[in-house]
Order: structure tokens, then C-alpha cells, then sequence
């Protein structure tokens, strides 16, 4: 059996990975053996073979399968019954093959929760583990609806998100385009005409035949290196360091980088409330977070936090430490510590970084699409006044 632990050396200093052992006990001590202090240690399930189930499930799949399987359960259908119905009715291909070896393991007499720990690719961190608190509590049904729900709000966060830098995105790409089929293709033969006149030209049109001039001449190179740039951009982004600088990058962004960090942290407020709800340790918690995290600068800034958690420095003070987590959710944590509501605080914390992230999409779309509007006309202007005026003073040197 493999089992995941964290434990600290002699020093201090805190290790964590997975080893091999026939048991728990065993493991313990081979762990004693190295001079560790263990203050976590769980047991993982194997992975699933990559070819086969490489990939996550789409969210709202998990969410219809959840609150169905929940409704099954609740009318009294046994449990491998329900997921061979449930089964029959996924059109997702990939999906269907995992259920059907999550069923093939619960008819051999494992739990539900250790048939879909095998498929941590596919399923996120923190659903096994409560599929796993609602067996033993007997409220399995309760748990799958809570975890829809979840899922559901998390999914609604991400939406807004992608949605506000879509239409953005798209008028920006559009514009480009057009600029630069403008610059190589319709205005080189127009700007040649006005150049055989001989004729004194306006400044706006000298600097535009001068830069329908550089495209037209070299628009492979262009391309060519605009595409060298994106696979390096891409080749960048494989490395850790790469991926570290990109997040920071995105962090400074004005309005975008408020979006993603009140975004991460509703997600964080609404998964630890939902986790201590369900009876979970905030320390492993907290790790269950970090795995969801995918800005590289806050999944740091939360490593930190667990390790000195697990120190038994709390979790306000540490997230103090940090000065990208708000001074409201610092606030609101110490307050749930002091009192013993550390949950019901991080709902209400949830909710209202839920709300922020809505007014911070509005504030920043309400900010792009002007700025879209005043850079494409200008750029439309500029071509327009430089095409025109040569015009008129071409028809006056006629006359």
C-alpha cells in the first residue's frame, strides 16, 4: 500500500512525499526509523493508467452525476445498482469507463470512496474524501448534494471569469487581424497609386505608406516570428520558473489581477467551509486546497501557510504573513478562531468574495470595452484621415 505523509526532521524542516508499507503501523515506523516527526499520514490510492483515464471530468458531468446518484440513493436503490443506471445514461465515453470500474469495484466490496480515489485524474481532491465522510456517517446522499452544490457555485465563479475576457479577447484578436490584412494586402496597391502622382503627401499618409511599406515587404518574417514568439511563450510556460513569472505577471495586471485573487480566495473560504462542515481536519484541508490552486504564486503563498500550520501557528497569522491574501479574510479567520465558528465565518467569506468577483468582472469589462472601442476607432480614424486627405490634395494639384 503507498501512503502520503508530512512530517517534520530534527532540524525542523518539513518533508513530505509517499512510501511503500504493508500497513499503517508499518509506515509509522519507518518513517520513526528516519528521525521524522510525523503529523500527517494517510493512505493514497493508486492512479488510474494515464491512456485510458488521463483527464478530469467536465464539472457539470460531475455535478448531474452527483445530485442523481444522490436522488437514487435516497429512494432506497442499492448502491451499485444506482451507478450501473447512472452509467447507461453518460454520453461523456471516458466517464462511462470510469464508472464501470467504480462499479466493478463496489460488486468486489470496496467503498465508494476508495473505487473513485483510484481515478485522482478524473475526480477533484477534496470528492473522495468526502464521499468517504458520508459513508461513515451514513449520510452519503446529503454529502453528494453538498458536493454538487459546491461544485456548482466553483463552476459559476470560473464562468464569469472566462466569460469577461472572452468578448475582450475576441474584439482585440479581430482587430489585429484586420489591421494587418489591411497593412499587406488592401492599402499596398492604394498607397503605390498615391505615390506615382509625385505629389507632396500629408504626414498621416507618409507614416502609413511607411508602415504598409515594412508589412508588405516583410509580412513572412512577420508571422514567422510571431509564431516563433507563441512557441516560445508555450515552451516557457512547460518550465516551473516560467509558469512562477507568468502568474506574478498576471497578478500586477490592473483590475485582472483583483479578479483572480478574490476568485482564488472565494473558492479557498467556500472549499474550507464545506470540508470543516463534513468533519475534516484544516490541515489536510488546506493541502486539499493547495491542490486546487492553479496561480503558482498563491498555491506558494498557501504551501507556506500549511507549513506553518502544521507548526501549530494557527491559520490567521500566517495568512497575515502573506500580503496577497486580503486583510478581510485575515480578520475573519482570526475572529472564527477566537470564537470556534472558523466555518460559518468562511462561508459568509465566500459569499462575499463571490459578490466582489461579480463587481470586479463588471468593473473590468466596463473598463476593456471602451478602451476596445476608443483603440479600433482611433486605428480606423488614422486610416481613414490618411487615405483621404492625399485625396483632396491630388484633386487640387489636377485642377
Amino acid at each position: 500500500m503507498a501512503y502520503r505523509y508530512v512530517a517534520f526532521t530534527n532540524d525542523g524542516r518539513r518533508v513530505q512525499g509517499v512510501l511503500e508499507a504493508p500497513n499503517e503501523s508499518a509506515a509509522e515506523e519507518i518513517l520513526w526509523r528516519q528521525n521524522l516527526t510525523v503529523v500527517s499520514l494517510h493512505e493514497v490510492a493508486r492512479r488510474a493508467s494515464a491512456p485510458l483515464f488521463g483527464g478530469r471530468i467536465r464539472t457539470r458531468d460531475l455535478i448531474v452525476f452527483s445530485r442523481q446518484l444522490a436522488t437514487l440513493i435516497e429512494s432506497g436503490i442499492p448502491i451499485v445498482r444506482a451507478l450501473f443506471l447512472l452509467k447507461e445514461q453518460v454520453r461523456d465515453k471516458r466517464f462511462a469507463r470510469i464508472l464501470t470500474e467504480i462499479t466493478t469495484d463496489v460488486q468486489q466490496g470496496r467503498f465508494l470512496s476508495e473505487a473513485i480515489a483510484k481515478h485522482e485524474r478524473a475526480f477533484p481532491a477534496l470528492y473522495p474524501r468526502l464521499i468517504e465522510i458520508g459513508e461513515r456517517a451514513g449520510n452519503l446522499e446529503m454529502v453528494l448534494r453538498q458536493l454538487a452544490t459546491y461544485l456548482e457555485k466553483e463552476e459559476n465563479l470560473v464562468r464569469k471569469v472566462r466569460g469577461a475576457m472572452a468578448y475582450p479577447s475576441f474584439v482585440l484578436i479581430l482587430a489585429i487581424g484586420v489591421v494587418f490584412l489591411l497593412l499587406t494586402v488592401a492599402l499596398p496597391p492604394l498607397m503605390e497609386m498615391f505615390l506615382s502622382f509625385g505629389a507632396d503627401l500629408p504626414l498621416p499618409t507618409k507614416i502609413l505608406i511607411a508602415i504598409t511599406k515594412f508589412f508588405s515587404t516583410y509580412k513572412f518574417y512577420i508571422l514567422g516570428g510571431l509564431v516563433g514568439a507563441i512557441v516560445l511563450f508555450m515552451l516557457i510556460l512547460r518550465t516551473e520558473s516560467g509558469h512562477v513569472l507568468f502568474d506574478g505577471l498576471l497578478l500586477k495586471v490592473p483590475l485582472l489581477g483583483r479578479v483572480i485573487i478574490e476568485g482564488a480566495v472565494a473558492r479557498m473560504c467556500r472549499s474550507i467551509s464545506s470540508l470543516l462542515q463534513a468533519g475534516i481536519a484544516l490541515p489536510e484541508i488546506i493541502e486539499m486546497v493547495i491542490r486546487t490552486q492553479g496561480n503558482r504564486i498563491i498555491r506558494k503563498a498557501l504551501t507556506d501557510v500549511h507549513s506553518e500550520l502544521l507548526q501549530g501557528h494557527g491559520l490567521s497569522a500566517p495568512l497575515a504573513q502573506r500580503k496577497i491574501f486580503p486583510a478581510m479574510l485575515v480578520q475573519m479567520v482570526r475572529v472564527g478562531e477566537e470564537t470556534g465558528s472558523l466555518d460559518s465565518n468562511m462561508e459568509t467569506l465566500a459569499n462575499f468574495y463571490e459578490e466582489e468577483v461579480d463587481r470586479a468582472v463588471s468593473a473590468m469589462t466596463s473598463a476593456l470595452e471602451p478602451a476596445l472601442t476608443i483603440f479600433i476607432g482611433a486605428l480606423v480614424g488614422f486610416v481613414a484621415v490618411s487615405v483621404i486627405m492625399p485625396m483632396y490634395s491630388l484633386m487640387g494639384s489636377i485642377q
